[in-house]
């Protein structure tokens, strides 16, 4: 009887702790980083599923898998990926150091974009209404999502629940500072993509500090098409 109850009580508590966990991935590397966090979010008991469109390249959503994958259809094809993902990779690896940090973060942001493929990967889901609402019957607990890929936030809040980024990724930390409002104080705290340690001469500092500005500045201009687009898909008024 004893052996029973414990058997029951185990199983109650698998269902208090096992939650449905949304993953809104992106491309190459990146996705190489998320697998593992997905492997134990698995291993822990938590029901995944991954949201992808008909093109993505690294994620084979055919085979057999604990995974489940949300499928959703947009407008290009596999081929147009694969030839914007060499030309990232060509910058990256071979031709940054070319540039200065000014131009080497606007090619990054533009790179960033076009691989998103804005509006139309987020199109593909986020005006999907049906799939939206099939999303949100699901009772998804949060959404885990790759912020180089857009609009995971925003599928976030159409469905109602948090979101969690897994990494840091706006230049001189600008999304993190003036949204998640993170301590990064520019005479102390590195930017993303100044290349500066955190030992910083004050020469460097002072340099740290322009840089920040200028992300700042750079990031408004580029996204501000991408607030549009989120003011209108959040029907707000702007």
């Amino acid at each position: 009887m004893k052996i029973r109850l414990l058997f029951l009580e185990l199983l109650l508590l698998q269902r208090a702790t096992s939650e449905n966990i949304l993953i809104w991935p992106a491309e190459g590397s990146h996705w190489i980083n998320l697998k593992p966090i997905i492997n134990e979010l698995i291993a822990r008991g938590h029901s995944v599923t991954v949201a992808v469109n008909s093109t993505v390249l690294d994620i084979d959503y055919s085979e057999p898998s604990p995974v489940k994958y949300e499928v959703f259809q947009v407008p290009f094809t596999n081929d147009k990926i694969q030839d914007l993902m060499n030309a990232i990779g060509q910058f990256w690896l071979y031709d940054k150091h070319k540039y200065p940090t000014g131009k080497r973060t606007e090619n990054s942001q533009q790179s960033w974009n076009v691989e998103s493929n804005l509006p139309m990967v987020c199109d593909g889901m986020i005006k999907n209404e049906k799939l939206v609402q099939k999303l949100r019957d699901s009772k998804f607990k949060v959404v885990l999502s790759d912020p180089v890929h857009r609009c995971g936030e925003l599928l976030a809040l159409k469905l109602g629940i948090p979101f969690i980024f897994s990494l840091r990724f706006s230049p001189g930390f600008t999304v993190e500072r003036l949204c998640g409002q993170i301590p990064a104080p520019p005479s102390y705290v590195p930017a993303i993509l100044s290349e500066f340690t955190d030992k910083m001469s004050f020469t460097e500092r002072v340099q740290n500090v322009l840089y920040t500005f200028m992300y700042d500045w750079m990031c408004k201009r580029m996204w501000h098409d991408l607030d549009s687009y989120y003011t209108e898909a959040l029907g707000e008024v702007e």
